[in-house]
């Protein structure tokens, strides 16, 4: 039953709290607001098909009929420019760098997602489109001449970019690129004979690191899948010997009698351990393979050549070329036992004999520790290796 704002139980009236007037007014109010109230689409913009079909077969499609065909425009020089003047503008002739700036800022803004910044796009290729399809005029005709050429500009720079980007990766990736050393890389589980090579391939790497991240976890499985099996057996047994005591003796059972290997969860741990056995097998054929002649000659091959860049690399630096090696052995000292025992005067001298030069003071000092080196004994004949050493003015004379 409803109750009445101006009835009461005592009997005594009582004032409405709202009149109908409020009530009505605060309805219409509620009615207004609720239109105002923004409504966010479930459907981003960009999927509804209001805005695909007339951007893309409405806006694009009318801009590319606008500007020079596109076949046309490839087989054009990027570097050799149609001139033209300004009241000579035609965008089917002279448009090729429009057209290029419209494709290319097309799939840029492909990925916009803000309602506000694809208005502002699309409110300027609307702009554009409008000025290519008017009649030409000479406003519109120095307008769209100059904003070609300016195009032109960008597009050389940006191309001239590229290759300049592409030509660095290009050196950074010879730089980086996988040298055969002449060494071997010996089989092992994780990995078959292959050449050494200096910046080794990182799919090479990261195939030996996982093929040992996986035998690792194989190995745990194993262990965890015999300890199962166990469990298994003794659980088995357990039950054998209570059903064997539960029986009387005329139907006494044998434990040999018993088939422990009854029950499928048995069957898939012994499954699981076959499969991780296998696994273990190809492991040890992939340590037992062997080089083969192809590989054994290339990189035979390739000691071959490095030392006949190594020994190219010796005959610049008698030359007097300052090479790597010559800066590495330059800066290398003696070992760190022997190096404790040396005064600051011997030291200096250690510096010195590493140096490129043979001759001079430089020269003197290398004549000087070769004379008291141990090892130039009469067999190996002192006299002789001396016949090649450069002399100074002194030894001359």
């Amino acid at each position: 039953m409803g109750l009445n704002p101006t009835s009461s139980t005592s009997g005594l009236a009582v004032a409405p709290l709202l009149s109908t007037a409020s009530i009505q007014h605060r309805a219409y109010l509620s009615k207004e607001f609720t239109k105002l109230r923004r409504v966010r689409p479930r459907v981003p913009f960009f999927k509804l098909v209001a805005h695909r079909l007339p951007t893309l077969w409405g806006l694009y499609r009318d801009l590319l009929r606008c500007l020079p065909d596109i076949r046309e425009s490839k087989k054009e020089s990027k570097w050799r420019w149609k001139d033209f003047r300004d009241e000579e503008w035609a965008s089917r002739e002279h448009g090729t760098a429009l057209l290029w700036h419209v494709r290319r800022s097309f799939r840029q803004q492909r990925s916009l997602t803000s309602p506000q910044k694809c208005k502002e796009c699309l409110l300027f290729w609307y702009k554009l489109l409008e000025h290519l399809q008017s009649p030409v005029s000479n406003r519109f005709a120095s307008k769209l001449s100059r904003y070609e050429r300016i195009l032109r500009a960008r597009r050389e720079k940006i191309e001239m970019q590229q290759v300049y980007e592409k030509e660095l990766e290009w050196i950074k990736k010879m730089k980086n690129r996988p040298i055969l050393t002449g060494g071997y890389l010996r089989p092992t589980i994780n990995n078959r004979p292959l050449p050494r090579m200096k910046n080794q391939p990182i799919h090479i790497t990261m195939m030996i690191r996982n093929r040992i991240k996986a035998r690792a976890k194989r190995m745990e499985r194993q262990t965890q899948l015999i300890g199962w099996l166990e469990d298994a057996k003794a659980e088995r047994v357990f039950e054998a010997g209570l059903r064997k005591e539960a029986l009387d003796e005329n139907g006494m059972v044998d434990l040999r009698e018993l088939d422990f290997e009854d029950g499928g969860y048995q069957t898939a741990i012994r499954d699981s351990l076959r499969s991780i056995s296998e696994s273990f097998e190809l492991d040890r054929q992939r340590a037992s393979s062997r080089f083969t002649p192809e590989m054994m000659g290339l990189i035979k091959n390739a000691r071959k050549v490095k030392l006949a860049n190594k020994t190219r690399e010796r005959q610049r630096e008698l030359r007097g070329e300052i090479t790597n090696r010559a800066l590495k052995r330059m800066r290398q000292g003696p070992p760190a036992h022997i190096l404790t025992k040396m005064s600051e005067e011997e030291k200096r001298l250690d510096k010195v004999a590493r140096e490129v030069s043979r001759g001079g003071y430089s020269g003197s000092i290398k004549r000087q520790r070769r004379k008291k080196d141990r090892r130039r004994t009469k067999e190996l004949g002192a006299s002789n290796l001396d016949e090649n050493e450069p002399k100074s003015a002194a030894d001359v004379e």
